[in-house]
C-alpha cells in the first residue's frame, strides 16, 4: 500500500508542469468601490469557428429521441435543424405537437430567429421574458397553435427551439435550452 502511494505521488510530481514560483508581474487588486470595466464582445474569427460543434438537446420528454435532420430553411443557408420526438411520430411535418425542433445557425446570426419572431407576432404571438444560461431571452407563445419559440446565442452559433404547449411548459422548454451541449467537442 505504501509503495503504491509513493509511486502515485512520484508520478504526479514527475508529470506536473514546472511552475516558476517568482511572480512575473505584480497585479494590482481592484478596489471594491471601483466599477469594473465590461469586456467588449468580439465575434469569433473563422479559426475560432472551427471549434464550434453542433449541439444536442439533452433534456427532453421521456421516450423522445433524435428522429430526423431538417434541411436549411429557405433563405437561411447557414441554419440547420434536427427533430426530436417519440418513435411513433410521422415526419413531415417537422414542427407541431409531439415534436421538438432544434435549429442552429453557424456562425452566430439571429436573422432566422428574428424571422420566426416576426411570423409569431403577425399570428398574435406574445413574448414572455425568461433567462437561459444566465442571459435574458424570450419565449414566444402562439396561443392559437400552441407553438413555443425560444432563441439564444452560444459562442459561435445561434440556437432556436420550437416546441408546442401540448408537450412543453415554458419552464420545461428553458430547461431543454439550458441542456444543449456540443455533440462532438
Amino acid at each position: 500500500m505504501k509503495l503504491s502511494a509513493l509511486v502515485a505521488i512520484w508520478l504526479v510530481a514527475a508529470c506536473a508542469p514546472h511552475i516558476d514560483p517568482t511572480p512575473s508581474a505584480v497585479v494590482p487588486t481592484a478596489s471594491p468601490l471601483t466599477p469594473s470595466v465590461q469586456p467588449t464582445v468580439i465575434s469569433p474569427s473563422p479559426s475560432e469557428l472551427a471549434d464550434v460543434f453542433s449541439g444536442v438537446v439533452e433534456v427532453r420528454p421521456d421516450g423522445w429521441s433524435y428522429r430526423v435532420g431538417v434541411d436549411a430553411p429557405v433563405g437561411f443557408p447557414n441554419t440547420t435543424g434536427v427533430v426530436y420526438g417519440p418513435d411513433e411520430i410521422a415526419i413531415p411535418p417537422a414542427e407541431g405537437p409531439g415534436r421538438l425542433v432544434f435549429y442552429e445557425t453557424f456562425p452566430a446570426d439571429e436573422a432566422y430567429l428574428e424571422s420566426r419572431i416576426e411570423a409569431s407576432r403577425k399570428h398574435g404571438g406574445r413574448a414572455q421574458a425568461v433567462v437561459v444560461n444566465g442571459d435574458a431571452a424570450e419565449v414566444w407563445l402562439d396561443e392559437t397553435t400552441g407553438e413555443l419559440l425560444l432563441g439564444w446565442t452560444l459562442p459561435g452559433k445561434s440556437e432556436v427551439l420550437v416546441a408546442n404547449t401540448a408537450d412543453f411548459t415554458v419552464a420545461q422548454l428553458v430547461k431543454s435550452a439550458e441542456s444543449v451541449s456540443d455533440c462532438c467537442g
